[in-house]
């Protein structure tokens, strides 16, 4: 009934008419009419519902949406997909499952996060005039080419003007963590790498490094002994270190324990990976010891760690995570780099940067070393903040490029390490492109 249509609507209808089309309404006794014209469409152009819909579909449009999907046909969607929510990645109820998105002046939470995203086809932003000044308070964006700062390197340097990262980690079983972090450390640019390791896995660190260095602790059982954090302490105050990146592959025991609160108390840039955070979670009042430090700290737990961090079931983080981080970081004042289907960092001034970097391949052993690797490395020669953007789409390209010649099922961590040169050339090349496919940085 064109009586019950909106202003808009009834503009836009007027409109259409002009342009000498005659629209045909699709109510809940026409369905089948909506099936014979599938059969002749080509491509079906979708805006059944906007930005504003709460799922579910319910009634006849809901069927209408199932035959749009049963046919088949190439779909465009407007904003967003009709059925799904542009303030989440969730689904629920039926939803159009698009060929390509179209939305308008910025992309959506929907549009990047998944289960949603992959319903959404290739997402492109249209201008249509929205002054900047309506989101300038928005803190969330989408990490960009153009967003990326490149460390540079000077004709009149040496390797100590780039950083030594010292690369804390491994045990008995877990040695190609520390190796692969340590890799990737100086694959990224670090001037100096060195492995901080348990002596009883030194042999096989040696072994495999040839531009790292390495130095052995004492082993207990095929992990850090309790004695190793004074040694660390001590190798850390007669030694030329910049950053340091704990926690790769060392398992989680008393010593590893007391070596990480050695480490907490170092006036030194850190990234705290993997079994770094797992044993810096059974140090008491560790939220109020982060809190206390004086030099920039980098947590990257996947969401399972992020759940023991903070006590919260890895179902409700799931459901909150953006709620869970920014109350994470005012707690502790730390960098924090999310990893699930999509790697969030999160700022302590509350900045919140989605990567849409990176794919499926990546979900192996070994790919969260290596980004912590990169991350150290990275901090060395760059501010904290712009260090973490880099590298986690460092990280997710030589990913994207590493799986083109590999594919996903064969692609393994190590491909990552030797694409990150590649990575590096993508970027200074595409960095200053404008891209229509999401190319608005900030995220409504």
């Amino acid at each position: 009934d064109e009586n019950k249509l909106s202003l808009d609507n009834k503009k836009n209808l007027d409109i259409l008419k002009k342009l000498g089309l005659e629209p045909i309404f699709i109510t809940e006794d026409k369905l089948d009419l909506l099936g014979e014209l599938l059969i002749e469409t080509e491509v079906v152009v979708d805006g059944i519902f906007g930005t504003g819909f709460k799922p579910p579909v319910k009634g006849y449009r809901a069927e209408a949406i199932k035959l749009i999907n049963q046919y088949g046909k190439p779909v465009v969607s407007v904003d967003i997909p009709s059925g799904l929510s542009t303030d989440t990645g969730k689904i629920e109820g039926d939803f159009i499952k698009a060929s390509t998105t179209i939305t308008f002046a910025y992309p959506k939470i929907g549009h990047i996060l998944y289960p949603a995203a992959q319903f959404c086809g290739d997402v492109y932003i249209v201008d249509i005039s929205i002054d900047d000044r309506y989101v300038e308070n928005v803190k969330r964006f989408v990490l960009m080419p153009q967003d990326i700062t490149l460390p540079k390197r000077e004709k009149d340097s040496h390797k100590y003007t780039y950083g030594h990262n010292l690369v804390v980690g491994g045990s008995v079983g877990k040695s190609g963590a520390v190796i692969m972090a340590s890799k990737a450390s100086t694959k990224a640019g670090a001037g100096l790498t060195t492995a901080f390791v348990p002596e009883c896995i030194n042999p096989v660190v040696e072994t495999t490094l040839i531009e790292e260095m390495s130095v052995p602790a004492s082993c207990d059982k095929g992990v850090f002994s309790e004695n190793a954090s004074e040694f660390l302490q001590s190798v850390i105050q007669n030694g030329k270190f910049t950053s340091l990146t704990v926690g790769m592959g060392m398992s989680v025991s008393e010593g590893t324990k007391k070596l990480v609160e050695t480490v907490l108390f170092l006036d030194k840039p850190t990234v705290f990976d993997a079994d770094g955070i797992n044993s810096l979670i059974q140090i008491p009042d560790f939220k109020q010891k982060l809190k206390n430090r004086t030099s920039p700290t980098v947590l990257t737990p996947h969401l399972g760690e992020f759940s023991r961090l903070t006590g919260v079931p890895t179902s409700e983080l799931k459901e909150n995570l953006e709620e869970y981080v920014r109350g994470f970081i005012e707690e502790t004042g730390v960098y924090l780099v999310v990893k699930f289907s999509r790697t969030l960092i999160v700022t302590p001034d509350g900045e919140l940067y989605y990567s849409i970097r990176g794919n499926e391949g990546m979900a192996k052993a070994g790919t969260g070393d290596v980004l912590a690797g990169i991350l150290g490395a990275l901090i060395n020669r760059l501010p904290v903040k712009e260090a973490l953007k880099t590298g986690v789409y460092l990280h997710g390209l030589s990913g994207d490029l590493a799986v083109e010649n590999v594919g996903v099922e064969s692609l393994k961590a190590t491909d990552l390490i030797e694409f990150i040169p590649d990575a590096y050339r993508w970027i200074k090349e595409n960095r200053k492109k404008d891209f229509s496919l999401i190319r608005k940085r900030k995220l409504r």
